[in-house]
């Protein structure tokens, strides 16, 4: 592979997730992004727009592992997978877990396949839990000759993962304060691929440029912090934008502020 390979770097508390694989989908450019926090490093691989795979070096989310946290595994029978599995590869050399499961009756071709897909979405959504760490893409054709492959819209991973968020003030922060009003630029056969809730579907058509934030945050499906939540993921979809409000007074901050309880967007 070429040293000259394109590759991006950024931060993740600057450049959350969702924004990185928006802007890779967006290009439709197949390669990795690698996020790094301490000793923890784990991959997303994507092709022709869609996550086909990923990986952590935590071990904890390693295949074994998922399926001895689910109940699928005893832990003599990991135990016994991991012994043949290290046989295994030093003397066939490169050789998958999931094989080895396989072949010793434990797993059918259809239940690796499920746990694969399990393992690889845990690793995936843990992603946007992150709020710091280094973030990389490279691109390239990674992982393409994996035998399991999936193919997980991207889009329709970031809505998830953007709803599935456990703290989300830092990343809502990204849409600005109380008065800051969005414009709508979807069209409907954007939306195709999202499968959007009936509640979800009317938030997005409440963004009409006029509405702030503020205002918005109190109309969707749910309460105050997952309406922004989901503002965000139509953000960072490109499906609405936001306007400058520069000119407007310090006087909706004031009051914003001083609003008593729940989730309030920053100001």
């Amino acid at each position: 592979m070429s040293d000259s390979r394109f590759e991006f770097r950024g931060d993740l508390s600057k450049t959350p997730l969702p924004e990185v694989l928006q802007t890779v989908h967006h290009y439709r450019v197949p390669g990795v992004v690698v996020a790094r926090r301490e000793a923890v490093e784990k991959k997303v691989y994507i092709w022709n727009g869609d996550v086909i795979f990923a990986t952590s070096n935590d071990r904890e989310e390693s295949l074994g592992n998922v399926l001895l946290a689910d109940g699928k595994l005893t832990r003599e029978q990991f135990d016994e997978s991991v012994r043949r599995l290290v046989e295994a590869r030093s003397t066939e050399g490169a050789r998958r877990h999931g094989a080895v499961l396989v072949d010793m009756g434990l797993l059918t071709a259809e239940e690796l396949f499920a746990a694969v897909t399990r393992q690889v979405r845990g690793i995936l959504f843990s992603l946007f839990q992150w709020d710091e760490g280094e973030v990389t893409f490279t691109v390239g054709r990674f992982r393409t000759d994996e035998i399991i492959q999936l193919e997980i819209p991207t889009r329709q991973a970031i809505l998830a993962g953007v709803k599935d968020l456990r703290d989300a003030r830092k990343t809502v922060s990204l849409l600005g304060p109380s008065w800051t009003i969005f414009d709508p630029s979807w069209k409907p056969a954007e939306l195709g691929d999202l499968a959007l809730e009936p509640g979800e579907l009317r938030l997005l058509q409440q963004v009409d440029g006029v509405k702030t934030l503020r205002e918005l945050v109190g109309l969707g499906p749910s309460d105050a912090a997952h309406n922004a939540k989901l503002l965000y993921a139509f953000y960072v979809l490109k499906l609405i934008g936001r306007r400058d409000m520069t000119s407007r007074t310090a006087v909706k901050k004031i009051q914003w502020s001083t609003t008593g309880g729940g989730y309030a967007p920053p100001s």
